[in-house]
Order: C-alpha cells, then sequence, then structure tokens
C-alpha cells in the first residue's frame, strides 16, 4: 500500500505540474497543424469514414445501424492505441529533462494518458452528435457514459506504467505496439458485435478487457442499457494488482532512468 500512498502523494504534490505540461503538449500540437484544433473534429470523422467505406460500402458487410455499431466501438479503441503507443516513449522521450532535472517519472505518464482523454472527450462529442443526427433516441443510460470512461482510465493507467517502464531499456517497443493495435482492432468486437460471434469463442473474446469496455458503451449509448457492471468490476480489481506492481517496478529503477537513455 505504501506504493499506490506515494504515487497518490506524487500526483497531488505535482498536480500543477501535470496540469501545465497538459495544457501545454495540446497547445503545441495545436500550434503545429494548420486546422488547430478543428483538426481534432475531423480526425474522429475521416477515422470512422474510413472504415465505414471499406466494411460497409465496398465489402457490403452488416446491416443499417452497422455505422453506429461500428463507430461507437472504433472511438474507445483508438484512445485505448493512442495511449499505449505514446506510452512507450512516455519517460524515455523525456531525456532532456530526466537529466537535467528531478521529475517523478509517473508525472510523464499521466500527463500522456490526460493529453489522450483529452482528445478522446473531443471525439466523444462528436461521436454523440453524429449518434444523436443518426436517429438514435437519447436514453437515461447515457449518464452511465462518464462512469465506463473513468473505469476504462483506471485500466489504461497500469497498462501504460509498465509499457512506460519497458521502453526505457527496450528501443523497438514502440514499433511492436503497431502490431498490438492491429490486434486489439482484430480480436475486440469493433467490426462485428459479440452476438456474431460462434458461442464457444465468446468467453475467449471476453478475456480482452476491450471486449468488457466496448459492449458497455454500445449499451450506453445505443441499447439503452446499463454497463457491464459484473465484468467491469473484475477489470478493475485486475488493473490495481497490475497497478501496484507496475509503480513497484517504476519507483525502484525510475532513478536508473537517466544512465540507461
Amino acid at each position: 500500500m505504501n506504493v499506490l500512498k506515494k504515487f497518490l502523494t506524487e500526483l497531488l504534490s505535482n498536480k500543477d505540474l501535470i496540469r501545465y505540461l497538459t495544457v501545454f503538449d495540446l497547445k503545441s500540437k495545436v500550434a503545429r497543424t494548420y486546422l488547430g484544433i478543428l483538426w481534432w473534429v475531423l480526425d474522429p470523422l475521416l477515422y470512422m469514414a474510413i472504415f465505414y467505406l471499406l466494411i460497409h460500402v465496398i465489402l457490403g458487410r452488416g446491416g443499417p445501424d452497422y455505422p453506429i455499431i461500428l463507430f461507437t466501438a472504433l472511438i474507445p479503441l483508438k484512445w485505448t492505441t493512442a495511449c499505449l503507443v505514446d506510452a512507450t516513449t512516455a519517460i524515455s522521450g523525456k531525456g532532456r529533462i530526466i537529466k537535467q532535472i528531478y521529475v517523478p517519472k509517473i508525472v510523464f505518464v499521466v500527463i500522456r494518458l490526460l493529453v489522450n482523454t483529452f482528445k478522446f472527450g473531443i471525439s466523444a462529442v462528436v461521436l454523440v452528435l453524429f449518434l444523436y443526427f443518426y436517429g438514435v433516441p437519447l436514453h437515461a443510460s447515457m449518464v452511465y457514459f462518464p462512469i465506463v470512461v473513468l473505469v476504462h482510465a483506471l485500466v489504461l493507467l497500469p497498462v501504460m506504467v509498465m509499457f512506460a517502464h519497458l521502453g526505457i531499456y527496450f528501443k523497438d517497443i514502440r514499433n511492436f505496439m503497431q502490431y498490438v493495435a492491429r490486434m486489439l482492432l482484430y480480436l475486440s468486437p469493433v467490426l462485428f458485435t459479440i452476438d456474431s460471434v460462434p458461442d464457444k469463442f465468446v468467453e475467449i473474446f471476453y478475456l480482452n478487457p476491450m471486449t468488457t469496455f466496448i459492449e458497455s458503451y454500445r449499451n450506453v449509448l445505443i441499447y439503452g442499457t446499463e454497463p457491464m457492471w459484473g465484468p467491469l468490476g473484475v477489470i478493475v480489481l485486475v488493473a490495481f494488482v497490475i497497478l501496484f506492481f507496475a509503480l513497484r517496478l517504476l519507483f525502484k529503477y525510475e532513478n536508473e532512468y537517466a544512465k540507461v537513455m
């Protein structure tokens, strides 16, 4: 428990630094593009349009509601893969800072999570507007959406900490993560619904946490039902265990990172 206490203490003591660097990162990304913040709105639309064109128009797969089924899964998946890929260089990419001044390394991981979560928030607004104009009625269950997002973020954090640590010692891990992102696309019910999977494979699919999250997002945004509370609870418990060991690893070796980089 001392590990988790140290984690919370470092977040609270560095909250101003985290806020400043998160805002700075977002502003710098806007400044590097001609379209600015408008690009964050166009990005999910173009991302969804490509998959819709390929799967629904060219291949002729899915029914009349396929666009909303597809898009409701693509946006959370994009958030997940962006966080995992960025995590691999969250610390190793800050070599100059780390060699000059001491900054708790967990700060850099949290910043990557916050930056990608902010961009996901914009994409989520675009998604909700798309669902509304597509004709999906507003459901009372939509109030659960922020809860599912929060749980999703809590699950992403320990995995990001682990990848950030590995990124110090294995320089090719970022390239490897590109293949992990593709695996998540095909091994999660993104391009299809879980009820189209043969019964004997359903339990295997649920070993992938993204299945629970995607089905929960669809439940609250499309079907007007509650999230999958049971599986989400199990995932959170596992995430806290992973977080404990990931933080323990990070805190043990963080003073050696500057020597390795």
